[in-house]
């Protein structure tokens, strides 16, 4: 991808947080959609997926990504929240989900719980693992939008994550906690579930970043596939991760 290809998707990015401003409020408990017989399938596990910035909860369904997992028959239900700008705008992407989903889930029975979080939804996802470790089972990455130019150029200055020092940072924001918390995966994996992590080579807003945090993943948890930050890419990576996670569950 050219260097002004790059800068078009930055820009549509931007113009997707200035128009994030007229996103619907944030509501308690949190909107969703259920795809199974919650509760009463007799699945035990549960995969929550979190939406990126822009289109709408319902698009999961809309472009296919639930029927893929129906077609492979996985053994989970899943649910979709309507996690959108409005949560990470007053920060309580991570309450809604705990009080809204996980908990109730565990409650319901399910005894494994997945989160798989599309670009801003990656963000997301990482988040909640942060604050609630214990929650969750295994976490994938679909093109994670995870921080802008300033602190991975840091971080690649420093050597890579497992060299950069959060306290000599000069980045104090959402990106500098996300990624002090990858350093810290890094260092104590195994008090975490796995991370898989799967972007797309042309990727200008979530590659750069995908390359810094596959750095800190397991590379057997690791895959790059041809394509930019789109929803035809979304969709060959989660096949992708799908067919993976088939293969453990046998």
């Amino acid at each position: 991808m050219s260097y002004c290809q790059n800068l078009c998707r930055c820009a549509l990015f931007l113009s997707l947080l200035f128009l994030s401003a007229c996103t619907p409020k944030t509501l308690v408990p949190i909107p969703l959609m259920e795809y199974g017989q919650i509760g009463k399938s007799g699945n035990t596990s549960l995969l929550v997926l979190l939406r990126g910035i822009g289109g709408d909860f319902t698009d999961f369904e809309k472009y296919g990504l639930i029927d893929q997992v129906r077609a492979r028959e996985l053994p989970f239900d899943i649910i979709v929240p309507d996690a959108h700008y409005g949560y990470y705008k007053d920060e309580t992407i991570t309450q809604r989900l705990k009080q809204d989903i996980i908990d109730p889930a565990r409650t319901r029975g399910y005894r494994k719980i997945w989160l798989a979080g599309f670009s801003m939804g990656g963000l997301g996802s990482l988040f909640y693992l942060r604050d609630h470790p214990l929650d969750i089972d295994g976490v994938i990455l679909v093109s994670p939008f995870i921080g802008w130019g300033a602190i991975r150029q840091e971080i690649k200055q420093a050597g890579g994550i497992r060299s950069w020092s959060p306290e000599q940072s000069k980045i104090d924001d959402w990106q500098f906690l996300i990624w002090s918390f990858v350093r810290t995966y890094t260092q104590n994996q195994e008090n975490y579930p796995p991370i898989y992590l799967g972007y797309g080579q042309d990727d200008g807003l979530a590659g750069h970043g995908g390359e810094l945090l596959a750095a800190a993943l397991d590379e057997k948890r690791v895959f790059v596939l041809p394509g930019g930050h789109n929803y035809s890419t979304f969709k060959a990576i989660w096949s992708e991760h799908l067919d993976r996670l088939e293969t453990q569950l046998q």
